[in-house]
């Protein structure tokens, strides 16, 4: 599998946009090969677990992103990252970088596991705890690069409005034979969602992705 990849997929003609060892983004494509919503500035890209597609899927050929997809759509930037279990986002942003830090620590992580990323913008969704995206913010860096811990305590504060201090975790209701059950996800995790603008947006989410979260059996 390679980005730019087509196939059938889904009774669907799609073009794989990127993908990693848990997900595979894609974007349906019309006949002549290309993207039903390729004028769209902002967009989200449709998701599938790696090995269900792999198991459902049929190749049809190759086909390489241009330099302006490739601009564009920024593959090469992860679909996670600084995804960490034993914290939760907090409610109030931290005044201080010192704070933050200890913060981080209280949850035995170490500022140096920290991931970020070569651009100079990136457009991050603030979540609901019941999943629904909110207003989002453009963070800019001139030097063309998102430390880890910039990139992490910038998500902090965007986030902190839309969490309850009683509620550590997001979630979902599903209806059971007997009623509904709530399932939960606790942790903190920035995801790749699509383009707004035409630059890379990620949403804030909990360890592991909302895709993830949905597709678990238990």
């Amino acid at each position: 599998m390679k980005i730019g990849d087509l196939y059938n997929f889904t009774n669907n003609r799609i073009r794989i946009m990127m993908f990693d060892n848990k997900e595979v983004f894609y974007q349906t494509v019309k006949e002549d090969d290309t993207l039903v919503y390729a004028k769209n500035r902002t967009l989200s890209y449709y998701r599938t677990p790696k090995k269900y597609f792999e198991k459902n899927s049929e190749f049809i050929k190759h086909l390489a992103f241009t330099e302006k997809e490739t601009e564009i759509h920024r593959p090469n930037l992860p679909l996670r990252l600084n995804c960490f279990s034993g914290l939760f986002w907090t409610n109030k942003p931290f005044e201080k970088e010192k704070e933050f830090i200890e913060f981080l620590k209280s949850a035995d992580i170490n500022e140096q596991e920290l991931k970020g990323f070569e651009s100079s913008k990136v457009v991050i969704f603030p979540t609901s705890q019941q999943q629904s995206n909110k207003k989002s913010t453009l963070l800019e860096n001139k030097e063309g690069y998102f430390s880890g811990k910039e990139l992490l305590f910038q998500c902090f504060g965007i986030q902190s409005e839309y969490v309850k201090s009683e509620k550590p975790y997001f979630s979902r209701f599903r209806l059971i034979p007997v009623g509904r059950e709530e399932k939960r996800l606790s942790g903190i995790g920035i995801y790749r969602l699509g383009i707004k603008g035409n630059l890379p947006s990620y949403y804030l989410g909990g360890k592991i992705s909302f895709m993830e979260m949905e597709s678990e059996k238990v």
